[in-house]
Order: C-alpha cells, then structure tokens, then sequence
C-alpha cells in the first residue's frame, strides 16, 4: 500500500509541475488534484477514510473532465496522472483499506469545505471546482449559478450515495479488509 501511496503522490506532483510551470498555481485546487493527494495520504497512512473521498472525487470529476474534454475543453495530458492513475490506485484500496461509514455526507461535506477555499483563494476567472459561475458553455441551460450549483451538488450527493452502496460491497467482499476495518478504526463499513 505504501507504494501505491508514493506513485499516487508522483502523479499529483508531475501533474502539479505542469501547473506551476504554466503559472496555474491556483489550479492545483481543482478536486481531482486535491483527490490525488487523498488517495496518496489513504494509501500511505492506510485510512480508509482519505482513500475514499479521493476516490469519489476522482469518480465524479473524472466524469466532468471528460465532458468538458468532449465539449472542447483544452487537454493537459499529464492529467491523466491523477484522472485516471490516482483513480485506479484509489479503487485498488478499497477491497484492502475498506468503506468508511458515512462516506457519503463526509465526500460532499469535504466538497463543500474545498468548495469554500477556492471562493477564497483563487481567482474567480480561473473559476476552480466552478465555485464562482455556471462551466463556460453552459449558461443557457443553467442561467442561475444557485441553481446550477445546488444540480452540481446533487448530483454529487446522489453519485456518492449510490457510490457508497456499490464500494461497501467491494470493500465487505474482501475478508482481509473485513476484519482489518473492524479491529483498526470502527469507522469501516462490516
């Protein structure tokens, strides 16, 4: 696990040199890159909880990236590094580290805080986890950023419950990961 952690982390930082190299700090914030740092800490520290939220970040920021890719979105091929590479590494943990109870609320309430952060610390033209105005493209169909918002965080919400469902079968089928979640930290789903 512990080496999984470390390419994990290897992904974010090529990706994240391509960003700063482009003198896009800010963009180190978008969730997919903050997911891969998750998915790195939860496979390094063994928790299932950073694991976890990374993933479904991943899993629900992946499916935008690739629309936005579809859309004509410009394409970075170093993100695949942490859009693909940290996405496989994350499901990897989860028969070995298991599902932490809650997931749901705790991926959509991490969100939320990062959401936050980006309103506060980058720029609103580099519109980062969209935490400023409706996706370029989409203003006719959304012509209220509260609304286009609350759609994006429903769906969020309804992904990660549906996601938390799917992956507690995953993480219970593994009887290592069974037992291990039971006896190291009560949060892990039985």
């Amino acid at each position: 696990m512990r080496v999984l952690g470390i390419v994990a982390f290897v992904f974010y930082a090529i990706h994240a040199t391509a960003h700063l190299y482009r003198g896009e700090p800010y963009d180190l914030l978008w969730a997919c890159n903050v997911a891969a740092v998750l998915v790195a800490l939860g496979l390094l520290l063994r928790n299932a909880t950073l694991n976890a939220i990374g993933l479904l970040w991943l899993c629900f920021g992946t499916s935008l990236w690739i629309l936005d890719l579809a859309t004509g979105g410009e394409f970075l091929p170093t993100s695949t590094l942490t859009h693909v590479g940290a996405l496989a590494l994350g499901l990897y943990g989860i028969p070995h580290l298991g599902v932490p109870r809650y997931l749901a609320l705790k991926t959509v309430a991490a969100f939320v805080a990062l959401g936050v952060i980006c309103r506060a610390v980058t720029p609103p033209a580099a519109n980062v986890n969209l935490a400023f105005r409706v996706a370029d493209g989409w203003a006719s169909y959304f012509p209220s950023y509260p609304r286009y918002a609350a759609m994006l965080l429903a769906g969020l919400t309804c992904m990660c419950a549906v996601a938390q469902w799917l992956l507690a079968r995953v993480g219970h089928n593994h009887p290592r990961s069974s037992r291990r979640c039971v006896a190291e930290s009560r949060e892990c789903v039985p």
